[in-house]
């Protein structure tokens, strides 16, 4: 009886230690996923003017929190638009018919449009901002700038993953 409860001790003793183990892995991977994924953007600034993104393609987990820090070092304001895939000179003719609406520079020249999944306000030379937000789909998001007559050359992809 007394080897029959030893042996049962050792049992429970390893059994509990596999489930706190077990859970401390759990913890360990449900708090990775809650971590956001910090990318850098900037525009390119040298020579100034050139109304261009300084990276072409940036790439981020789908589900994953994104915080996108966007830096403007160029002598120009800019502003970033997170667009639905295929979109881009969609909004793009949008952008460029804002040329003709009086309230364009309040709206930080974002047009109105279901295509745009986040935007930032129009940031000044030197300037930054961060957005925060998550996109559950893999797919290629375009990113442009929507100040008058950027988009065409100011434009990246933001590729997400699973």
């Amino acid at each position: 009886m007394k080897n029959m409860i030893k042996n049962n001790t050792q049992y429970m003793k390893y059994i509990y230690s596999t489930l706190i183990l077990l859970s401390f892995a759990w913890i360990g991977d449900a708090e990775e996923k809650n971590k956001n994924q910090v990318i850098q953007l900037s525009a390119k600034a040298d020579p100034p003017g050139q109304m261009k993104f300084a990276q072409a393609l940036i790439k981020a987990k789908a589900g994953v929190p994104i915080e996108l820090i966007f830096k403007n070092p160029d002598l120009l304001q800019h502003n970033v638009l997170i667009l639905k895939p295929g979109t881009k000179d969609k909004v793009g003719a949008l952008a460029d018919a804002m040329l003709t609406d009086p309230e364009a520079l309040k709206k930080n020249y974002v047009p109105t449009s279901p295509d745009i999944l986040h935007s930032s306000k129009l940031i000044n030379p030197g300037g930054s901002e961060t957005l925060k937000f998550t996109i559950k789909k893999a797919g290629d998001y375009p990113i442009i700038c929507t100040f008058p007559g950027h988009w065409r050359l100011m434009n990246a992809i933001l590729k997400v993953e699973n």
